[in-house]
């Protein structure tokens, strides 16, 4: 199993996109259990009908039985091709850099994502403003999905949500980062399936539009768009503390589509990517 973090710093310093494997430095490697389930399929023929026997005292009269004749098999129709997801070639371009690798721990060098239909988040604490975000965000998020849909819990999760001060960031945590006010760490298997995900966002000392930003920022990055880009300030996956956006940009939905479109998956390298495209 392979591990990843991002965050989002309080302040504007160099370095604040820190890549390489700063998070679990030392720390033996998490090996995944792989567990294979073997299901046998059979089917039994019916039974062929017992022959019918026929008496009779004077000359039998034997009416014979044809089978049916054996329908002619269809020529088989070939398969349509599938049709490649569309996106423009900026969003392709800010699709190959925000959704491969992380901020810190290991990079995988492929895609990381959820393969399930439903990824389940349950919310500690927060305010009822915060809690207001976060379901926005969910409701943006799986509008823009095809393949799987976020979806509110409050037993055990997919993804663990925690609003919280900062002091108290490491106990929930412990490979926080510091200088984050908001913070992901995620696993994922030998395949690039995100298996689990904490996500950490600061609940005191900044504002409410500051706080809902890293909301849409940390959750989204949960769903495997975990790279920062210093391309676009309008993005959420902007790499600077500020303008910090509460909303998705065009380039944003674009990204979000394509990686749940149904057509990528887990492992998936950036050659694929471009293979399975139609740059529009």
């Amino acid at each position: 199993m392979r591990i990843g973090a991002a965050g989002t710093a309080r302040t504007l310093p160099e370095g604040h996109s820190i890549m390489g494997s700063a998070v679990g430095k030392g720390t033996p490697p998490i090996l995944p259990i792989l567990l294979g389930l073997c299901v046998l399929l059979t089917a039994c023929d019916s039974p062929g009908g017992d022959a019918a026997n026929a008496t009779a005292s004077s000359p039998a009269v034997i009416t014979p039985t044809t089978s049916p004749a054996a329908s002619p098999t269809p020529s088989a129709t070939p398969s349509p091709a599938p049709v490649k997801p569309r996106i423009s070639k900026a969003g392709l371009a800010h699709f190959l850099a925000v959704a491969f690798d992380t901020e810190y721990g290991d990079d995988a060098g492929v895609i990381t994502m959820w393969e399930k239909p439903e990824v389940t988040v349950r919310v500690h604490g927060g305010a009822a403003k915060s809690r207001s975000c976060v379901n926005k965000v969910i409701a943006d998020f799986n509008a823009l999905s095809a393949a799987t849909d976020l979806k509110l819990t409050k037993s055990a999760a997919d993804i663990e949500l925690h609003f919280a001060p900062v002091s108290e960031f490491r106990s929930i945590e412990p490979k926080y980062v510091s200088g984050n006010d908001g913070f992901l760490y995620y696993h994922w298997s030998d395949r690039g399936a995100l298996t689990d995900a904490n996500v950490m966002i600061r609940s005191t000392g900044i504002s409410e539009t500051i706080r809902c930003h890293l909301i849409r920022e940390e959750l989204t990055r949960a769903m495997g768009m975990a790279k920062d880009s210093g391309k676009y300030p309008n993005s959420i996956f902007y790499d600077e503390y500020y303008p910090a956006p509460t909303r998705y940009s065009s380039l944003d939905k674009e990204v979000i589509r394509l990686l749940y479109s149904g057509a990528v998956h887990p492992g998936d390298d950036k050659k694929t990517i471009k293979r399975m495209v139609t740059v529009k």
